[in-house]
């Protein structure tokens, strides 16, 4: 087997996990990472590769040509360099026209990615059997060369996951990270080609066709005054003439506001979290966690109205709490530790009066910030007489995520009520186990809808059963079909 077969073998079983990775990260701005999107995309590059095995076989048996991988190779190469320009574009219009009402479109959107994606993976899946035709020499043992070019493959395969999840996709971000595995991709099929000029022409194209990959903000807006490409999401800063808002991912939902004029934010979501002491015994918290800082409004609006208070915050994201500090005010006092919210709890053993999770990606909860077993790790960590207030994505009246998240609360709390926050979007939990508490103060009356006593259905969650995704998505296809309000 020659040099050539082997790194050509080798590139391409980390081309495929490159590509599939890279477009995931194209991909989650606009409808996510849940398990159902990843399903899609990993059937789909399964689909396109078993097609193009199949496809590859009949190539190389009607062709002994020496060009055919090269062929397929910068193939590969232009539809893996085509899918940062293409799949953005698409999904962004779709989005769009999804929020205005075409919620068809959403669905349309997400197949043409699927059939874009499958371009590049057919040839890649199609450059495997005519390697292995190639590298079998009369003669020779089939099994053993087989196994060789196998475990060339995976072991391609291995690193290309490792480099493209962990180094190249978080940090020079997906559309780089195609560019420079197309380009990878056609010098191994210029290098393929029967004739030298052949070969020099497509060095040349690939060289100059690198200077195309689209750089600039992924999603650009108005106002935009900053943009990362965090290990997690696309982070955005935007400016408005009252504002500056965090924008996670495709910016459906705000993620933390600093009012221009310097005042703190008191309404909606914000004004609860600022409100959350009167639900304590005492009205006077002495120690309060955030699970899910974000940017730091809400320990912004904590801080100064209880400047005497500790305030943790634990955030996933360390460029979000860099942009919290450079952008959004967050107090230097908040003792912050940059880690996943429920590991990080397990290990804390400090109790608090003031506990609020705040921690989904629009509009998923993650499941474990959902289960019985979370809750019953909030008890552990509250202080007596303290308070528990989380919140929850919903989509107008759709309230089984509502519900769900609710009963498992009510499972380990024996108050739990409810309220509505936003504009059809949040609604916020609050789950105490004293039986009395002073209620908001009349500054709050006026800003605040009342809490009221969580009254409805829905499953308890656990980590062994928590369809939260699920329900979610169902909520979503009612939409698409046309049939919620």
């Amino acid at each position: 087997m020659s040099r050539y077969l082997s790194l050509s073998t080798f590139l391409v079983g980390a081309a495929v996990m490159v590509a599939e990775l890279a477009t995931s990260r194209l991909v989650a701005p606009f409808l996510g990472t849940s398990t159902p999107v990843w399903a899609a995309i990993i059937g789909t590059v399964l689909a396109s590769m078993a097609a193009g095995q199949l496809l590859g076989g009949r190539l190389a048996a009607r062709s002994r040509g020496p060009a055919l991988l090269g062929v397929v190779l910068l193939v590969a190469a232009a539809f893996v360099a085509a899918l940062p320009f293409v799949v953005p574009p698409v999904l962004r219009g779709s989005l769009e026209l999804f929020r205005a009402g075409a919620y068809g479109r959403l669905l349309t959107g997400a197949a043409v990615v699927q059939v874009l994606l499958a371009f590049p993976l057919l040839a890649l899946g199609a450059a495997g059997p005519i390697i292995l035709d190639r590298a079998v020499a009369p003669g020779a043992p089939a099994g053993a060369v087989a196994g060789r070019v196998y475990a060339l493959g995976t072991l391609g395969s291995l690193l290309g996951t490792w480099l493209a999840g962990i180094v190249l996709v978080p940090w020079l971000g997906p559309r780089l990270t195609l560019g420079g595995c197309a380009g990878l991709l056609a010098v191994a099929g210029a290098r393929g080609l029967a004739s030298r000029p052949a070969r020099v022409a497509a060095t040349a194209a690939t060289a100059a066709a690198l200077f195309l990959v689209p750089r600039g903000p992924l999603h650009p807006r108005p106002g935009l005054l900053y943009e990362a490409q965090t290990p997690y999401d696309v982070l955005q800063v935007v400016e408005t003439a009252r504002d500056r808002r965090l924008l996670l991912g495709e910016g459906y939902a705000v993620q933390s506001v600093f009012p221009l004029d310097g005042s703190l934010p008191l309404d909606g979501v914000w004004g609860f979290y600022g409100a959350s002491a009167a639900w304590t015994a005492t009205g006077e918290p002495r120690d309060i966690l955030l699970l899910g800082l974000g940017g730091g409004t809400s320990a912004r609006v904590l801080h100064a109205l209880h400047p005497d208070a500790r305030i943790v915050g634990v955030e996933l994201d360390p460029a979000v709490v860099e942009a919290g500090r450079r952008w959004f005010g967050l107090p230097p006092e908040v003792e912050v530790h940059v880690a996943d919210a429920r590991p990080w709890l397990e290990e804390d053993d400090g109790r608090y009066d003031v506990i609020i999770v705040d921690a989904f990606r629009f509009p998923y909860v993650p499941f474990q910030l959902a289960t019985r077993e979370f809750m019953v790790a909030l008890r552990d960590h509250l202080a007596p007489g303290g308070v528990v207030m989380l919140n929850i994505g919903r989509d107008g009246e759709a309230r089984e995520v509502v519900d769900a998240v609710a009963a498992t609360l009510a499972s380990v709390f024996p108050r739990v009520r409810q309220a509505d926050a936003g504009a059809g979007s949040n609604t916020m939990l609050v789950a105490t186990a004293h039986p009395r508490d002073a209620g908001p103060s009349p500054f709050w009356r006026g800003r605040l809808p009342v809490l009221r006593p969580w009254r409805g259905q829905g499953p308890v969650l656990t980590d062994e059963r928590a369809p939260v995704e699920l329900l979610t998505d169902a909520i979503v296809l009612r939409r698409l079909l046309g049939r919620a309000s």
